[in-house]
Protein backbone atom coordinates (compact mmCIF):
# COMPACT_ATOMS: atom_id res chain seq x y z
CA UNK A 1 0.00 0.00 0.00
CA UNK A 2 2.71 1.91 0.89
CA UNK A 3 4.47 1.61 -2.89
CA UNK A 4 1.51 2.73 -4.14
CA UNK A 5 0.84 5.86 -2.37
CA UNK A 6 4.72 6.63 -3.31
CA UNK A 7 4.55 5.72 -7.19
CA UNK A 8 1.27 8.17 -6.94
CA UNK A 9 3.35 11.36 -5.58
CA UNK A 10 6.29 10.79 -8.35
CA UNK A 11 3.05 10.68 -11.14
CA UNK A 12 2.23 14.07 -9.82
CA UNK A 13 5.04 15.52 -9.23
CA UNK A 14 6.46 14.43 -13.19
CA UNK A 15 3.26 16.43 -14.66
CA UNK A 16 3.58 19.26 -12.52
CA UNK A 17 7.45 19.49 -13.83
CA UNK A 18 5.48 18.76 -17.19
CA UNK A 19 3.06 21.53 -17.00
CA UNK A 20 5.11 24.07 -15.79
CA UNK A 21 6.74 25.88 -18.64
CA UNK A 22 3.29 25.66 -20.66
CA UNK A 23 1.73 27.70 -17.40
CA UNK A 24 4.44 30.45 -17.40
CA UNK A 25 4.31 30.88 -21.16
CA UNK A 26 0.56 31.41 -20.47
CA UNK A 27 0.97 33.91 -17.57
CA UNK A 28 3.68 35.78 -19.93
CA UNK A 29 0.86 35.88 -23.27
CA UNK A 30 -1.75 37.47 -20.29
CA UNK A 31 0.51 39.80 -18.68
CA UNK A 32 2.16 40.96 -22.52
CA UNK A 33 -2.18 41.52 -23.44
CA UNK A 34 -2.96 43.16 -20.32
CA UNK A 35 0.37 45.59 -20.99
CA UNK A 36 -1.10 46.40 -24.73
CA UNK A 37 -4.22 46.85 -23.55
CA UNK A 38 -2.76 49.87 -21.01
CA UNK A 39 -0.97 51.32 -23.46
CA UNK A 40 -3.82 51.84 -25.86
CA UNK A 41 -6.29 52.75 -22.88
CA UNK A 42 -3.57 55.47 -22.12
CA UNK A 43 -3.21 56.65 -26.11
CA UNK A 44 -6.99 56.85 -26.23
CA UNK A 45 -7.18 59.37 -22.87
CA UNK A 46 -4.56 60.89 -23.98
CA UNK A 47 -5.50 64.49 -25.59
CA UNK A 48 -3.94 65.59 -28.85
CA UNK A 49 -1.92 68.22 -28.37
CA UNK A 50 -3.71 71.92 -29.73
CA UNK A 51 -1.89 72.91 -33.02
CA UNK A 52 0.08 76.01 -32.46
CA UNK A 53 -1.27 79.32 -33.69
CA UNK A 54 0.36 80.51 -36.79
CA UNK A 55 2.03 83.67 -36.51
CA UNK A 56 0.89 86.49 -37.93
CA UNK A 57 2.86 88.28 -40.56
CA UNK A 58 5.38 90.25 -39.09
CA UNK A 59 8.00 93.13 -40.76
CA UNK A 60 10.24 90.80 -41.59
CA UNK A 61 7.62 88.89 -43.40
CA UNK A 62 7.09 91.88 -45.94
CA UNK A 63 10.78 92.21 -46.74
CA UNK A 64 10.29 88.62 -47.71
CA UNK A 65 6.79 89.29 -49.70
CA UNK A 66 8.58 91.59 -52.23
CA UNK A 67 12.62 89.63 -52.14
CA UNK A 68 13.57 92.54 -50.47
CA UNK A 69 17.11 93.29 -47.69
CA UNK A 70 16.13 95.28 -44.95
CA UNK A 71 19.17 98.19 -45.10
CA UNK A 72 21.54 98.01 -42.19
CA UNK A 73 23.07 101.50 -42.79
CA UNK A 74 22.06 104.92 -44.30
CA UNK A 75 25.65 103.90 -47.00
CA UNK A 76 23.87 101.52 -48.44
CA UNK A 77 21.01 102.90 -49.30
CA UNK A 78 22.75 105.73 -50.33
CA UNK A 79 24.95 103.94 -52.70
CA UNK A 80 21.97 101.92 -54.05
CA UNK A 81 20.04 105.09 -54.79
CA UNK A 82 23.21 106.58 -56.58
CA UNK A 83 23.74 103.80 -58.73
CA UNK A 84 20.14 103.39 -59.71
CA UNK A 85 20.14 106.94 -60.33
CA UNK A 86 23.34 106.67 -62.66
CA UNK A 87 22.31 103.82 -64.36
CA UNK A 88 18.79 105.23 -65.48
CA UNK A 89 20.41 108.71 -66.61
CA UNK A 90 23.24 106.82 -68.47
CA UNK A 91 20.44 106.69 -71.41
CA UNK A 92 20.20 109.89 -73.18
CA UNK A 93 16.34 109.82 -74.34
CA UNK A 94 15.29 113.26 -75.49
CA UNK A 95 18.78 114.41 -77.58
CA UNK A 96 16.54 117.16 -79.03
CA UNK A 97 14.55 118.98 -76.14
CA UNK A 98 15.90 122.21 -76.55
CA UNK A 99 16.65 124.30 -72.70
CA UNK A 100 16.59 127.77 -72.75
CA UNK A 101 18.08 130.31 -70.09
CA UNK A 102 16.77 134.16 -70.06
CA UNK A 103 18.63 136.07 -67.18
CA UNK A 104 18.29 139.47 -66.20
CA UNK A 105 21.13 141.35 -66.10
CA UNK A 106 23.07 140.83 -62.58
CA UNK A 107 22.34 137.25 -62.28
CA UNK A 108 25.18 135.41 -60.65
CA UNK A 109 26.99 133.15 -63.48
CA UNK A 110 27.21 130.32 -61.40
CA UNK A 111 23.66 130.15 -61.00
CA UNK A 112 22.78 130.38 -64.82
CA UNK A 113 25.48 128.20 -65.37
CA UNK A 114 23.82 125.24 -62.88
CA UNK A 115 20.49 126.14 -64.52
CA UNK A 116 21.38 125.20 -68.05
CA UNK A 117 23.22 122.32 -67.21
CA UNK A 118 20.80 121.40 -64.78
CA UNK A 119 17.97 121.51 -66.82
CA UNK A 120 19.32 120.03 -69.93
CA UNK A 121 20.78 117.10 -68.12
CA UNK A 122 17.44 116.02 -66.63
CA UNK A 123 15.04 117.00 -69.23
CA UNK A 124 17.62 114.94 -72.06
CA UNK A 125 17.67 111.98 -70.03
CA UNK A 126 14.26 111.37 -68.37
CA UNK A 127 10.93 109.69 -70.00
CA UNK A 128 7.78 112.09 -70.39
CA UNK A 129 5.90 113.04 -72.89
CA UNK A 130 7.49 115.55 -75.60
CA UNK A 131 7.27 119.15 -75.11
CA UNK A 132 6.07 120.77 -78.25
CA UNK A 133 8.49 123.86 -77.55
CA UNK A 134 11.69 124.65 -76.30
CA UNK A 135 11.67 124.73 -72.45
CA UNK A 136 12.13 127.82 -70.70
CA UNK A 137 13.82 128.64 -67.35
CA UNK A 138 13.54 132.53 -66.49
CA UNK A 139 16.18 134.21 -63.61
CA UNK A 140 14.45 137.31 -62.49
CA UNK A 141 15.44 140.30 -59.91
CA UNK A 142 12.33 142.43 -60.94
CA UNK A 143 8.69 141.55 -61.78
CA UNK A 144 8.86 143.94 -64.60
CA UNK A 145 11.49 142.22 -66.72
CA UNK A 146 9.99 138.96 -65.99
CA UNK A 147 6.58 140.05 -67.27
CA UNK A 148 7.80 141.22 -70.04
CA UNK A 149 10.32 138.23 -71.08
CA UNK A 150 7.32 135.85 -70.95
CA UNK A 151 5.70 138.18 -73.60
CA UNK A 152 8.35 137.80 -75.22
CA UNK A 153 9.04 134.23 -75.68
CA UNK A 154 5.48 133.55 -76.87
CA UNK A 155 3.90 133.06 -73.18
CA UNK A 156 0.28 134.17 -73.25
CA UNK A 157 -0.54 137.89 -71.08
CA UNK A 158 -2.37 136.68 -68.70
CA UNK A 159 -0.07 134.09 -68.19
CA UNK A 160 2.72 136.44 -67.78
CA UNK A 161 1.09 138.60 -65.72
CA UNK A 162 0.14 135.99 -63.53
CA UNK A 163 3.60 134.60 -63.19
CA UNK A 164 5.27 137.77 -63.29
CA UNK A 165 2.55 138.78 -60.08
CA UNK A 166 3.36 135.67 -57.63
CA UNK A 167 7.35 135.90 -58.70
CA UNK A 168 7.13 132.26 -56.89
CA UNK A 169 5.29 133.41 -53.91
CA UNK A 170 9.05 134.79 -52.60
CA UNK A 171 10.18 131.36 -53.00
CA UNK A 172 13.83 131.60 -54.56
CA UNK A 173 12.70 128.86 -57.42
CA UNK A 174 8.96 127.58 -58.80
CA UNK A 175 8.40 125.06 -61.43
CA UNK A 176 5.98 124.39 -63.75
CA UNK A 177 5.06 122.39 -67.55
CA UNK A 178 6.62 124.89 -69.77
CA UNK A 179 8.70 126.96 -67.75
CA UNK A 180 10.47 127.48 -64.79
CA UNK A 181 11.52 130.65 -62.94
CA UNK A 182 14.39 131.82 -60.26
CA UNK A 183 13.42 134.40 -58.14
CA UNK A 184 16.74 136.02 -57.99
CA UNK A 185 15.48 139.01 -56.21
CA UNK A 186 15.06 136.75 -52.85
CA UNK A 187 18.56 134.93 -53.63
CA UNK A 188 20.16 138.12 -53.23
CA UNK A 189 18.24 138.88 -49.89
CA UNK A 190 19.36 136.13 -48.39
CA UNK A 191 22.34 135.31 -49.96
CA UNK A 192 21.76 132.01 -50.42
CA UNK A 193 24.50 130.69 -53.05
CA UNK A 194 26.30 130.88 -50.15
CA UNK A 195 24.12 129.99 -47.04
CA UNK A 196 22.60 127.00 -49.06
CA UNK A 197 24.69 126.13 -51.66
CA UNK A 198 23.68 122.55 -51.66
CA UNK A 199 19.71 123.58 -51.38
CA UNK A 200 20.54 126.09 -54.99
CA UNK A 201 22.72 123.26 -56.82
CA UNK A 202 19.89 121.09 -56.39
CA UNK A 203 17.06 123.45 -58.12
CA UNK A 204 17.73 123.00 -61.56
CA UNK A 205 17.03 119.29 -61.09
CA UNK A 206 14.54 119.59 -58.92
CA UNK A 207 12.17 122.18 -60.80
CA UNK A 208 12.56 120.55 -64.50
CA UNK A 209 11.14 117.17 -62.81
CA UNK A 210 8.31 119.24 -61.78
CA UNK A 211 7.52 119.25 -65.32
CA UNK A 212 8.09 115.78 -65.82
CA UNK A 213 5.75 115.41 -63.23
CA UNK A 214 3.29 117.00 -64.35
CA UNK A 215 3.25 116.00 -67.76
CA UNK A 216 2.95 112.16 -66.64
CA UNK A 217 0.54 112.69 -63.89
CA UNK A 218 -2.20 115.47 -65.16
CA UNK A 219 -4.36 115.43 -63.84
CA UNK A 220 -3.70 114.01 -60.79
CA UNK A 221 -1.13 116.57 -59.33
CA UNK A 222 0.07 116.82 -55.70
CA UNK A 223 -1.78 120.61 -54.84
CA UNK A 224 -1.01 122.17 -51.45
CA UNK A 225 -2.99 119.62 -49.80
CA UNK A 226 -1.82 116.90 -51.01
CA UNK A 227 -5.27 115.13 -51.35
CA UNK A 228 -4.65 113.51 -54.56
CA UNK A 229 -1.34 113.10 -54.55
CA UNK A 230 0.79 113.33 -50.74
CA UNK A 231 3.48 116.43 -51.31
CA UNK A 232 6.06 113.76 -49.86
CA UNK A 233 6.00 111.91 -52.88
CA UNK A 234 6.15 114.95 -55.02
CA UNK A 235 8.61 117.43 -53.35
CA UNK A 236 10.52 114.34 -52.41
CA UNK A 237 11.24 112.98 -55.23
CA UNK A 238 12.25 116.77 -57.37
CA UNK A 239 14.54 116.91 -54.41
CA UNK A 240 15.96 113.26 -54.89
CA UNK A 241 16.35 114.31 -58.24
CA UNK A 242 17.86 117.56 -57.80
CA UNK A 243 20.49 116.47 -55.40
CA UNK A 244 21.46 113.60 -57.56
CA UNK A 245 21.96 115.79 -60.65
CA UNK A 246 23.82 118.67 -58.89
CA UNK A 247 26.23 115.35 -57.94
CA UNK A 248 26.46 113.94 -61.09
CA UNK A 249 27.19 117.57 -62.44
CA UNK A 250 29.42 118.54 -59.48
CA UNK A 251 27.98 121.72 -58.18
CA UNK A 252 27.91 119.89 -54.85
CA UNK A 253 28.92 116.56 -53.25
CA UNK A 254 25.49 114.25 -52.91
CA UNK A 255 27.00 111.80 -49.92
CA UNK A 256 28.66 115.24 -48.23
CA UNK A 257 26.75 118.05 -48.76
CA UNK A 258 23.60 117.30 -50.44
CA UNK A 259 22.41 114.51 -48.06
CA UNK A 260 23.46 115.98 -44.87
CA UNK A 261 21.85 119.46 -45.92
CA UNK A 262 18.62 116.79 -46.08
CA UNK A 263 19.02 115.88 -42.24
CA UNK A 264 19.38 119.07 -41.25
CA UNK A 265 16.10 120.65 -42.85
CA UNK A 266 14.51 117.76 -40.96
CA UNK A 267 16.16 118.36 -37.81
CA UNK A 268 16.05 121.83 -37.83
CA UNK A 269 12.13 122.09 -39.32
CA UNK A 270 8.77 121.97 -37.10
CA UNK A 271 8.48 119.25 -35.16
CA UNK A 272 5.42 117.66 -36.42
CA UNK A 273 7.74 116.70 -39.26
CA UNK A 274 9.75 114.56 -37.07
CA UNK A 275 6.72 112.85 -34.89
CA UNK A 276 4.63 111.99 -37.92
CA UNK A 277 4.38 109.14 -40.10
CA UNK A 278 5.20 109.37 -43.82
CA UNK A 279 1.56 108.74 -44.56
CA UNK A 280 0.80 111.52 -43.09
CA UNK A 281 3.04 114.27 -44.43
CA UNK A 282 0.27 115.35 -47.37
CA UNK A 283 0.91 119.31 -47.36
CA UNK A 284 2.92 121.58 -48.60
CA UNK A 285 2.13 124.11 -45.90
CA UNK A 286 5.36 125.91 -44.46
CA UNK A 287 4.45 123.43 -41.32
CA UNK A 288 4.28 120.25 -42.66
CA UNK A 289 7.43 120.07 -44.49
CA UNK A 290 7.48 117.20 -47.38
CA UNK A 291 10.76 117.79 -48.89
CA UNK A 292 13.18 116.22 -46.51
CA UNK A 293 11.22 113.50 -45.33
CA UNK A 294 10.03 112.97 -48.65
CA UNK A 295 13.79 112.93 -49.86
CA UNK A 296 14.51 110.37 -47.34
CA UNK A 297 11.74 107.93 -48.62
CA UNK A 298 12.31 108.75 -52.08
CA UNK A 299 15.73 107.84 -51.94
CA UNK A 300 15.05 104.70 -50.26
CA UNK A 301 12.14 103.73 -52.72
CA UNK A 302 15.01 104.54 -55.57
CA UNK A 303 17.45 102.11 -53.73
CA UNK A 304 14.80 99.14 -53.49
CA UNK A 305 13.36 99.24 -57.26
CA UNK A 306 14.95 101.77 -58.95
CA UNK A 307 14.50 105.22 -61.14
CA UNK A 308 11.79 103.88 -63.95
CA UNK A 309 9.67 102.30 -61.05
CA UNK A 310 9.10 105.43 -59.36
CA UNK A 311 8.52 107.06 -62.77
CA UNK A 312 6.06 104.45 -63.61
CA UNK A 313 3.70 105.85 -60.49
CA UNK A 314 3.46 109.01 -61.98
CA UNK A 315 1.84 107.30 -65.11
CA UNK A 316 -0.24 105.67 -63.34
CA UNK A 317 -2.19 108.24 -61.92
CA UNK A 318 -2.20 110.21 -65.62
CA UNK A 319 -4.49 106.81 -66.05
CA UNK A 320 -6.58 108.03 -63.27
CA UNK A 321 -5.62 105.67 -61.20
CA UNK A 322 -5.75 106.77 -57.15
CA UNK A 323 -2.15 107.28 -54.99
CA UNK A 324 -2.23 104.01 -53.60
CA UNK A 325 -3.50 102.02 -56.46
CA UNK A 326 -0.73 103.89 -58.80
CA UNK A 327 2.19 103.52 -56.13
CA UNK A 328 1.41 99.20 -56.17
CA UNK A 329 1.01 99.52 -60.08
CA UNK A 330 4.03 101.42 -61.03
CA UNK A 331 6.69 99.97 -57.87
CA UNK A 332 4.75 96.49 -57.83
CA UNK A 333 4.73 97.25 -53.61
CA UNK A 334 1.45 98.20 -51.95
CA UNK A 335 2.07 101.36 -50.62
CA UNK A 336 0.80 100.46 -47.19
CA UNK A 337 3.57 98.09 -47.40
CA UNK A 338 5.99 100.50 -48.24
CA UNK A 339 4.87 102.95 -45.48
CA UNK A 340 5.86 100.15 -42.93
CA UNK A 341 9.25 99.56 -44.38
CA UNK A 342 9.59 102.95 -44.28
CA UNK A 343 8.69 103.36 -40.88
CA UNK A 344 11.21 100.81 -39.93
CA UNK A 345 14.67 101.98 -41.54
CA UNK A 346 13.70 106.03 -41.23
CA UNK A 347 15.81 106.27 -38.21
CA UNK A 348 18.38 104.14 -39.98
CA UNK A 349 18.37 106.67 -42.31
CA UNK A 350 18.91 109.27 -40.68
CA UNK A 351 15.30 110.80 -39.85
CA UNK A 352 14.28 109.07 -36.85
CA UNK A 353 11.17 110.35 -35.31
CA UNK A 354 11.04 112.04 -32.19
Amino acid sequence: MSELIADFYRMRDMNLRRRLPIFAAVLMLVLAVGCTNNKATATANTPSPTPSPTPSPTRTAIWEKYDLTKPTSADVVSKAATDNFKSYTLTIRNTDQEIKVIAQTGVDPTLISWVKDGATYVARRFAYPKLMRPFVNFIAIDQTWLESSYLAEGYAADFAKKSAGNFCGGAPACGGSTTNLWNYSSIQQNNSMVTNKSGMAQTPGHEFFHAIQERLAAPNLAGPTGDKVPNWFWEGPATFVGQETAGVLDFTDYLTVGRPSMIKRYKNGAPINRTANLSEIKANDKIIDPYAIGFAATEFLVAQVGVEKMLNVYVALGQGKTFDLAFKQGTGIELADFYSMFEEVRATLGFAKD
